[in-house]
């Protein structure tokens, strides 16, 4: 029983000890006057928010002087289509059927910060 407990406290302790605190920064809008992130820190809601000072060099510095590192840098591509698609093709010159299809893309760069 005594080898079980020890066992169970070690691994408790371990987990304890290695544990890891990560930050995901989306940002999701650039201006010259804001700068429009999305913030999750591993809790049940994802935080928006507007900073005024547009640099992301700032948003950086601001982290790690929080204690944070800067572990990754990732960029995606959010695709948005809008629009009808017709169930048939009435327009024999509509080889595809579609129309009014409108496409955005939004450029997205994420910042993942860890802090031990």
């Amino acid at each position: 029983m005594k080898i079980i407990l020890f066992v169970f406290s070690f691994f408790v302790f371990i987990s304890k000890v290695h544990s890891q605190e990560w930050v995901i920064v989306d940002i999701v809008n650039q201006n010259s006057k804001e700068l429009f992130v999305m913030i999750d820190n591993g809790g049940e809601k994802i935080n928006r928010k507007k900073i005024k000072n547009p640099s992301i060099v700032n948003l950086i510095n601001e982290y790690q002087n929080n204690g944070f590192t800067l572990e990754k840098v990732t960029s995606g591509i959010e695709l948005d289509i809008n629009g009808n698609i017709p169930l048939s093709n009435n327009n024999r010159g509509n080889n595809f059927g579609f129309s009014n299809l409108t496409f955005s893309n939004n450029n997205r760069i994420m910042l993942w910060f860890k802090k031990e």
